[in-house]
């Protein structure tokens, strides 16, 4: 080899060689890892990173028929309802459930059900329950796996329940008292 050659090579490899040492330990982190070969014996998730029980134990249809909520509207019942609704609802059907959240204003293409409307009212508990659970027959996801603790969509029916009185009225309330 000439010397310039040398000197070529010399150079290429100080310039290159920096890089490729500083990238060296962390350029392989995707070929060595932990992961599964073909046909070996799977491995257990860690224990509360894939939901095993968030699905509800009755059918839809077994659900939609409950009338009341089994968890009394309470004070603390409405309070965490209130801040679930917050975490998990208001972006579609806004703070009063009007279906006014921040979906309608960016034009995303479709509308949130208004959760006041005389329709909402009429509906048994155990609709709005399966609806948070199950999702909309439509375009709702479904929020099993975002309740934190089993029963927790119990709550946000009551808060529903008070929005609707809230909006409503007394006589609201008392048209959704005849058709339980």
């Amino acid at each position: 080899m000439t010397l310039r050659k040398t000197a070529l090579l010399a150079l290429a490899a100080a310039i290159l060689m920096p890089g490729y040492c500083r990238a060296f330990p962390w350029s392989l982190d995707m070929w060595v890892q932990p992961s599964s070969d073909p046909y070996e014996k799977p491995v257990l998730h860690p224990q509360k990173s894939v939901s095993v029980n968030a699905a509800p134990a009755k059918s839809r249809e077994e659900t939609e028929a409950i009338k009341k909520s089994p968890v009394p509207a309470t004070a603390a019942s409405i309070k965490r309802g209130k801040d679930l609704y917050k975490y998990n609802c208001v972006s579609c059907h806004g703070l009063k459930g009007l279906g006014d959240g921040l979906i309608i204003t960016k034009g995303h293409g479709f509308y949130p059900v208004n959760l006041t409307a005389p329709g909402v009212v009429a509906r048994t508990d155990g609709y709005l329950y399966a609806y948070i659970m199950y999702g909309g027959k439509v375009m709702m996801p479904a929020y099993a796996e975002n309740m934190p603790v089993q029963g927790d969509a119990w709550h946000i029916v009551n808060y529903v329940r008070n929005l609707q009185e809230e909006v409503a009225g007394p006589k609201g309330k008392q048209e959704n008292e005849t058709n339980k």
